[in-house]
């Protein structure tokens, strides 16, 4: 009863140990009509005014995976428990039909192909389902059981900040689904979409080494066999002006990077008038140059750029068309001269 009692007194009060300038202490008493007294557990006692004094949950409900199941939501309620998790590595919280991924900023194993069969079953058995921890495959999951069982279109909202993982996440959801129902060859193709969106879409900010500069709506079609059958990616807001002007620190869309460092057929490059393929290729030109900043660290845009070639040929792309679009990206640059 004495724990019941002090679990139910443990506060959250203004403070400066945390982002969100809190501390937790426990409620002892009122000062005054508008005041109560914290003991913070470094043992100071603070006085402090009753509508800043916020209750803090018990500590058996610390790292819970589902925030709605918590006693009291409060904001530092909510970030201590996703800091809890995030701190064991569990990037993922439910906040009831919504799942919150904090980036990890590094590689986890949480993407394997032994982790994609462990939610196959979620896709088929809501129970199944609801035994299994919070993931983006989870959520791909339900959407699935859902359309296979309403027989009706479903949508993945993927929301957040800039280096938030919108990308990365969008990018996992596609291949969980091509994992749970491919089978036609189709799926392949669908994936190999990513690197072409990122190279002429994505760019270096001063947030995120590969920020996605426009918006994307995925639809993603599965036959009467529940088998991806094709896909259809329609692109909104373009950031065009980035073409001209980055800030310093910043670099324009990867492909022009890509493309003069990877870029190694000496006639190719001669008709289009690049110079040599070596880390200082886009000081060449004023668009790239400007920004003082055309390297990433840990990137090789010249290996990434025989990727984008592979994607372009393998959704269809033929090589006279490959050499249009170089023509085009070579002329774009040459004209910033």
């Amino acid at each position: 009863a004495a724990a019941a009692a002090a679990a139910a007194n443990s506060t959250w009060v203004p403070g400066e140990l945390r982002a969100l300038n809190v501390e937790a202490g426990e409620e002892v008493g009122n000062a005054s009509a508008s005041t109560g007294q914290v003991a913070l557990d470094d043992g100071r006692l603070l006085t402090v005014e009753l509508h800043r004094i916020v209750p803090a949950n018990p500590k058996l409900q610390e790292g819970i995976p589902d925030l709605t199941h918590l006693s009291y939501l409060n904001e530092p309620g909510i970030t201590y428990n996703l800091e809890a998790r995030y701190q064991g590595d569990e990037i993922y919280t439910f906040a009831g039909p919504v799942l919150i991924a904090l980036n990890p900023c590094k590689p986890l194993p949480l993407y394997t192909p032994e982790m994609a069969t462990k939610y196959r079953a979620g896709a088929r058995d809501v129970v199944a389902s609801a035994l299994l921890p919070p993931h983006i495959y989870l959520v791909a999951a339900n959407a699935f059981r859902r359309m296979l069982r309403e027989k009706c279109n479903q949508s993945l909202i993927v929301n957040g900040e800039s280096g938030a993982g919108k990308t990365e996440t969008t990018k996992k959801a596609m291949q969980y689904f091509a994992t749970l129902a491919g089978g036609t060859g189709v799926e392949g193709q669908v994936l190999e979409t990513n690197p072409i969106l990122e190279a002429f879409g994505n760019a270096k900010t001063l947030r995120n080494h590969n920020s996605s500069r426009f918006g994307k709506l995925i639809q993603m079609h599965f036959n009467a066999s529940h088998h991806i059958c094709g896909a259809r990616i329609k692109t909104y807001l373009l950031e065009k002006s980035r073409v001209v002007h980055q800030l310093k620190g910043e670099r324009s869309f990867h492909i022009f990077y890509q493309m003069l460092r990877g870029l190694k057929d000496p006639a190719r490059r001669a008709a289009l008038h690049l110079p040599p393929p070596n880390r200082d290729a886009p000081c060449a030109f004023k668009c790239l140059a400007q920004s003082a900043c055309w390297e990433l660290e840990g990137v090789d845009d010249a290996a990434d750029f025989s990727i984008v070639c592979d994607a372009l040929a393998d959704v269809g792309v033929t090589p006279q068309m490959q050499d249009a679009l170089m023509r085009l990206l070579s002329g774009v640059l040459w004209l910033s001269n």
